[in-house]
């Protein structure tokens, strides 16, 4: 399938008003000169019949309001079955319309919309195609994208999209193919629905589902916070104020890590007797 990717195409002809683009199954796009120009490598020859022909370049397939195949040299924010966070900028009798980085804006149905919107508000959507061959935006991300993948391991390192708020946490979209839950004890740093974030999956339950976090739980990284521990201690001539017992938000930020991590490298620490752990501080052992 073509539509809604984007593919590689040859610049097959150019008369300096239209120019034709084809994919190596045979299809063409015709495309304007100018728009043409625009998306040409630096250095190659711009404007007048025959510029660009035979060179390959990158393409993005939607389609239009007749439901037709539309090449454009754009890239969008999002191709069919990914996820972005779009801006609204109109709402007309179909749904709200988005702005995707292309021509064409992405229609959001109202049957589609996960809460009501308005014109210049941000929404985390999921690119598919609807039954009549067009592509289409949904919010309703809960229903579009599985909880539960084969393909994502315990400890991976993962791209979260954050898409909605809840009393446990923020469900996140993992690498634009399933959803997962960040846990609220694991967020020790601002982050709001519409963010990308860096994560890893703390923990695949049971049920097949994915907990998630946004500290790394291997042993090199346990390592390396015990060594940035030594040298805030250091640093600090020896004694710091930040201890077990110091408030979350201000062990991460400091160490960029959560209270439950600091704690055990703490324990680690104390166990080789690097580190004496006092009332309200924490000392180099001498």
């Amino acid at each position: 399938m073509l539509v809604g990717n984007i593919i590689k195409v040859r610049v097959v002809s150019n008369d300096g008003v239209d120019a034709y683009l084809e994919h190596k199954s045979g299809e063409q796009w015709r495309i304007s000169s100018a728009k043409l120009d625009d998306a040409m490598p630096p250095g190659s020859p711009h404007g007048g019949p025959d510029a660009g022909v035979d060179i390959e370049l990158d393409a993005f397939i939607y389609t239009d309001s007749q439901g037709q195949p539309v090449a454009t040299l754009k890239t969008p924010l999002a191709t069919i079955y990914q996820c972005a966070n779009l801006k609204v900028s109109s709402l007309a009798e179909g749904g709200a319309f988005l702005q995707w980085g292309i021509e064409k804006e992405l229609l959001l149905p109202f049957a589609e919309q996960r809460r009501p919107l308005l014109p210049d508000q941000y929404e985390c959507v999921t690119v598919y195609m609807d039954n009549s061959g067009r592509l289409a935006a949904s919010s309703k991300l809960d229903l579009r994208l599985p909880d539960t993948s084969e393909i994502l391991r315990s400890g991976q390192e993962v791209t979260l999209l954050v898409y909605q708020k809840t009393d446990l946490g923020f469900k996140a979209v993992i690498n634009n193919h399933a959803r997962g839950l960040l846990f609220k004890d694991e967020v020790f740093k601002p982050i709001k629905p519409g963010q990308t974030v860096t994560g890893y999956i703390k923990r695949i339950r049971e049920d097949g589902r994915f907990d998630l976090t946004l500290q790394s739980k291997n042993n090199k990284s346990r390592q390396a916070l015990t060594d940035i521990i030594l040298e805030h201690l250091a640093a600090e001539g020896g004694t710091s104020t930040l201890h077990d017992k110091s408030p979350p938000e201000d062990i991460y930020a400091a160490f960029n890590v959560s209270k439950k991590d600091f704690k055990r490298a703490l324990s680690t620490l104390y166990k080789q007797r690097k580190i004496s752990i006092n009332a309200d501080s924490v000392s180099l052992s001498d």
